[in-house]
C-alpha cells in the first residue's frame, strides 16, 4: 500500500501548529516542561548521583575520570513508556484541544511494547550510525513516527510500528528534515540566556538550578511549537488532517484545515419523495380566453 506525500510547505505546517496552540500555549508548555523534567531532568540528577570514578595519571598529575551511568539506565528502562505517553498527550491535544497531563504516564499501561519499541529503535539507529553519521540520522527520521503509530494502534507490535513508520516516511523524509531545520534559528535564540548563565555560573546550589530552569523556559516554548508542528506533520502524512485548497500554493498560508473524522453514512433518499428541482421552471403561459375572437364579417351586396 502506498503512502501519502505531504505537499504542504513548512510555513503552512507551522501555521497549523500556531493555530492549534492559540489560547493553549501555557498548558501545553507546562505539560512539555513536566515531560522534560521526567526525562532530561531526572537523567541529569541520576548522572550526578551515580557515576564511575577512575583516577588517571596525566603527565604526573592525578586526574579523576567520571563516567555517569545512572541516567542511561533510567532512560533505558522508562524512556519508551514516557515517549509513548508524550505521543498520546500530543495527539490528544492536537485533535481535541484537551490538556490532560496524566496522559504523560499512559505509556506505562503498554510498558512491554513501549520498552521494546524504544530498544529496537535505539539499536537500529545506533547500528546505522556505525556506518556513518548520515545513515544514522536518516534512520532516526525514518523511525520518527513509530511512537505516534503505537499511540494510534495499540494492537500493533513494536516491529510493525517501525515498519509502518518507514512506509509513512517514504518520500517524506526530506520534508520532515526541512521542517526541523526551520526551527534551528528559534532554538539558537532561545538557548542564549541559559547558555550565558551556564558560562558565567558554576551551576552549583539550589539558586543556580532554579535560575537554569527559568532561563530554559524559552527553549521549552520553542520545543512546544516544534512538537505540535511534528504532530501536525504526522496527521498530514496519515491523512487524518486534510488541508483545503492545498493546490493553491500562493494562498497556502490562508487556507483552512480540518481534522478528518468518521461521519455517518449518507441517508438514502426516499423514492416516494420527489427531489428538489434546481432547474428554474419556465414561466407559465398567459391565460387564453375561453371565447375565440369572432372574425369580422364582410357582407357583399348582391344586385337584385
Amino acid at each position: 500500500m502506498g503512502n501519502h506525500i505531504v505537499m504542504e510547505p513548512a510555513c503552512k505546517i507551522r501555521e497549523i501548529a500556531r493555530n492549534a496552540l492559540a489560547g493553549f500555549w501555557k498548558p501545553v508548555v507546562i505539560g512539555i516542561l513536566i515531560y522534560y523534567m521526567l526525562t532530561t531532568g531526572v537523567e541529569t540528577l541520576l548522572d550526578n548521583l551515580f557515576a564511575f570514578t577512575n583516577p588517571v595519571d596525566v603527565y604526573g598529575q592525578e586526574l579523576v575520570s567520571t563516567l555517569p551511568y545512572g541516567g542511561s539506565i533510567y532512560s533505558l528502562i522508562i524512556g519508551g513508556p514516557l515517549e509513548l505517553g508524550f505521543s498520546i498527550f500530543l495527539l490528544t491535544f492536537f485533535r481535541k484541544r484537551s490538556i490532560d497531563n496524566t496522559l504523560l504516564f499512559e505509556g506505562f499501561s503498554r510498558f512491554g511494547k513501549a520498552f521494546l519499541l524504544f530498544i529496537l529503535m535505539s539499536v537500529k539507529i545506533m547500528l546505522w550510525g556505525l556506518l556513518f553519521v548520515i545513515p544514522g540520522f536518516i534512520a532516526a527520521i525514518r523511525y520518527s513516527q513509530a511512537f505516534f503509530i503505537l499511540a494510534d494502534n495499540p494492537d500493533m507490535s513494536a516491529n510493525q510500528c517501525i515498519k509502518e513508520s518507514c512506509r509513512i516516511m517514504a518520500g517524506n523524509k526530506g520534508r520532515y528534515f526541512y521542517l526541523q531545520l526551520t526551527f534551528i534559528g528559534w532554538l539558537i535564540l532561545a538557548q542564549i540566556p541559559s547558555g550565558m548563565f551556564s558560562a558565567l555560573s558554576d551551576g552549583n546550589g539550589a539558586v543556580a538550578v532554579i535560575m537554569a530552569i527559568i532561563l530554559g523556559l524559552p527553549t521549552i516554548v520553542v520545543n512546544a511549537y516544534l512538537m505540535i508542528a511534528n504532530t501536525a506533520f504526522y496527521e498530514l502524512a496519515t491523512e487524518n488532517l486534510v488541508v483545503m485548497n492545498s493546490a493553491d500554493y500562493d494562498n497556502m498560508v490562508n487556507a483552512e484545515y480540518t481534522v478528518k473524522e468518521e461521519s455517518a453514512p449518507a441517508e438514502t433518499p426516499d423514492p416516494a419523495v420527489a427531489p428538489d428541482e434546481n432547474v428554474e421552471k419556465p414561466a407559465e403561459e398567459a391565460d387564453v380566453p375561453d371565447e375565440e375572437p369572432v372574425a369580422e364579417e364582410h357582407s357583399e351586396e348582391r344586385p337584385e
